[in-house]
C-alpha cells in the first residue's frame, strides 16, 4: 500500500514537471492581453521575428526602454512563442499577438493597427497628443533613453520622424523606428496605407512595397518629416543605405540604433566589423554584451571578428 501511494506521488510529481517544460518549450499561437491598452497614452506597435519563438535579451532591453516612453506597447511576432517566453516580455507589454502572418514587419504594423481601432484607441476625446511608434527588432538599441528622440522630433516640428533615410529606390525614412503623430496617425490615408498591406515574396518587396513610397506619399499630403541624422549630414558617405556605415554614424552622429543586418551578409557594410565590435565593447558595453549573447545563440560566423 505505501509502495503504490508513494508511486502515485512520483507520478504526479512527473506529471506536473511534464506540464512544465510542455509550457515552457511548446510554441503555440498566441492572442493574449495582458494589460489594458489607456487610450490617452502614446503607444508602440514592434514587430518582431523569431524562427525558434526565442526572444533575445537585446529585445527585452528595448521593449523596458520603449516602455518609459510609451506606456502601451502591443508585440506582434510572425511566429508563435511558448509561455516561458511570453513571461519575458510580461512586464513590459500590454498586447501579444504571436502567430505566422508571412507579411514581415508591415505585417504586424498593420495587425497591431487593427488591434488599436478594435480597442477604439483612435476616437478617444482625450487622444489628441501620443505618439504611435511602429519599431521592430531588426536593430540594437545604444541608448536605454529614448527621451532625446522625441525631444529632437518636437523641435522639429515633424509629423512623423525617423532616425535615418535612405536614397534606395527613392528618398525615404528608414521604418525600423518611426514615430508619428496624431494628425497623421488618425487619419482615413494612414489607415487605407497599412490596411492595404499584403504578403510578398520577401522581405525586400516589402521594404519596396510599404517602406520606400511612405514618405513621399505623406509629404505629399502636407504631412512634414525629419530625421534624428538628417541626410545633408550624410550627404558625403556614397552609398544610399548610410547604415552601411556603422562605424561612422556611431563614432560621429551619435546613432542611437545598430542595425543587426551589420552582422549578417544583407547589408554592404563598409568599414570593418573588428572595429564596430570594438568600439560597442569601450562604448557601449551592455549593448555590445546583448548583441555577443544574440550572435553566439544564433552561431553567427561574423563573431570571429571580435578580438576580445
Amino acid at each position: 500500500m505505501i509502495i503504490k501511494k508513494n508511486l502515485i506521488i512520483i507520478l504526479c510529481i512527473l506529471g506536473l514537471l511534464i506540464s512544465v517544460i510542455v509550457d515552457y518549450t511548446t510554441l503555440k499561437p498566441q492572442n493574449v492581453e495582458l494589460k489594458k491598452i489607456i487610450p490617452s497614452k502614446s503607444t508602440t506597435i514592434f514587430a518582431a521575428y523569431s524562427e525558434s519563438g526565442f526572444i533575445s535579451d537585446y529585445v527585452v532591453s528595448y521593449l523596458k526602454s520603449l516602455k518609459e516612453i510609451t506606456p502601451n506597447i502591443i508585440y506582434i511576432t510572425d511566429n508563435p512563442i511558448s509561455k516561458k517566453e511570453i513571461r519575458k516580455i510580461s512586464p513590459y507589454v500590454n498586447h501579444i499577438i504571436a502567430q505566422k502572418h508571412g507579411e514581415y514587419d508591415w505585417g504586424s504594423f498593420k495587425r497591431g493597427y487593427q488591434l488599436l481601432k478594435s480597442k477604439n484607441y483612435f476616437t478617444s476625446p482625450k487622444n489628441t497628443s501620443p505618439v504611435l511608434i511602429l519599431a521592430n527588432d531588426s536593430t540594437l538599441p545604444l541608448t536605454q533613453n529614448f527621451k532625446p528622440i522625441l525631444k529632437d522630433m518636437d523641435k522639429k516640428q515633424a509629423d512623423f520622424y525617423g532616425i535615418t533615410s535612405s536614397l534606395d529606390g527613392t528618398y525615404h525614412i528608414q521604418s525600423y523606428f518611426l514615430i508619428l503623430n496624431p494628425n497623421l496617425y488618425t487619419t482615413k490615408e494612414f489607415e487605407t496605407y497599412l490596411n492595404s498591406v499584403q504578403k510578398q515574396p520577401d522581405g525586400l518587396h516589402v521594404a519596396y512595397r510599404y517602406e520606400v513610397p511612405f514618405t513621399q506619399y505623406f509629404a505629399s499630403l502636407g504631412f512634414k518629416h525629419a530625421t534624428f541624422i538628417a541626410h545633408e549630414d550624410l550627404a558625403y558617405l556614397p552609398l544610399n543605405d548610410k547604415t552601411c556605415y556603422p562605424l561612422t554614424l556611431m563614432t560621429k552622429h551619435n546613432l542611437p540604433f545598430l542595425k543587426m543586418r551589420t552582422f549578417t551578409n544583407r547589408l554592404t557594410v563598409q568599414e570593418p566589423r573588428r572595429l564596430v565590435f570594438s568600439w560597442l565593447k569601450q562604448h557601449r558595453h551592455k549593448a555590445y554584451k546583448q548583441l555577443i549573447r544574440h550572435l553566439k545563440r544564433i552561431d553567427s560566423p561574423y563573431l570571429k571578428e571580435n578580438h576580445e
